[in-house]
C-alpha cells in the first residue's frame, strides 16, 4: 500500500513529538540524577543531620532521614509536638547492644530527648521509626 506524499504539517508534527519525547527523556534522567539519597553516608553524620533539621524545624529534611516504610507525615507530626527549646539540639550515637542508636538532647536545662535505632541500608544509614528500648 503506497502512502502519500507527507504534508509540512504532519511533518511539523512528527518533530514536535520527537522534540517533545527528548525533552521528557532528558527531565527525567536529570530528576532522578538530582534527587538526593535517603539517609547519611555515616552514621556520625545522620546524628548531626538529624539533630540540625530538629533545630530548624524542618520536616522535610528530617523525613529524609527516615526509612522508607516510615509515615509521610512522621516527621511534620514530631516537629509539632517537639516542645520549643533555646539554643541547639546534640545529638550523640551510642552502642546499644543491638545496633547503634542516636540520641537527640536539648541544651542543658531541658528535658527533651528522642532517640532512634540506626538501621543501615545499602551504603547508606537511616532513621527507625520505631524507638529503641534503651534511647534516652
Amino acid at each position: 500500500m503506497a502512502r502519500g506524499p507527507r504534508t509540512p504539517t504532519g511533518r511539523a508534527l512528527a518533530a514536535f513529538g520527537l522534540v517533545a519525547l527528548s525533552a521528557w527523556v532528558v527531565f527525567i534522567v536529570i530528576e532522578l540524577a538530582t534527587v538526593p539519597e535517603p539517609g547519611a553516608p555515616t552514621v556520625d553524620a545522620l546524628a548531626i543531620q538529624a539533630a540540625s533539621s530538629l533545630t530548624q524545624g524542618d520536616a522535610e529534611a528530617l523525613q529524609a532521614l527516615l526509612v522508607d516504610d516510615a509515615p509521610a507525615d512522621y516527621a511534620e507530626e514530631l516537629l509539632a509536638g517537639l516542645p520549643a527549646t533555646e539554643g541547639d539540639l546534640e545529638a550523640a550515637v551510642r552502642d546499644s547492644g543491638r545496633g547503634d542508636v542516636i540520641v537527640v538532647r536539648g541544651p542543658a536545662g531541658s528535658d527533651s530527648c528522642l532517640a532512634w535505632q540506626v538501621v543501615p541500608e545499602d551504603d547508606r544509614y537511616l532513621l527507625g521509626v520505631i524507638p529503641p528500648v534503651d534511647g534516652c
